[in-house]
């Protein structure tokens, strides 16, 4: 199913949009901060290990979830 433009969504549906992702941006930024202190933690008393990079793999997702949170605000405030 392909995904609707901003502009033919109603407010409704970019209100409901705007809780499900701000949601989604803390879980992933909250998830990402701890597996930083993990990896901190691992590697002080391990090494490196390959669960290092989870963090930095995790990133972009956050980022493009926050871009798309901030189109989906600017799309409501041009409504108003």
């Amino acid at each position: 199913m392909a995904q609707k433009q901003l502009s033919e969504m109603t407010e409704d549906e970019l209100k409901k949009n705007v809780k499900l992702m701000t949601i989604a941006v803390t879980v992933i930024i909250v998830s990402i901060i701890i597996m930083l202190i993990s990896t901190v933690y691992t590697y002080t008393k391990k090494g490196f290990t390959a669960t290092a990079i989870l963090p930095f793999a995790f990133l972009p997702i956050a980022i493009i979830n926050f871009m798309n949170l901030k189109k989906i605000k600017a799309e409501l405030d041009s409504r108003k």
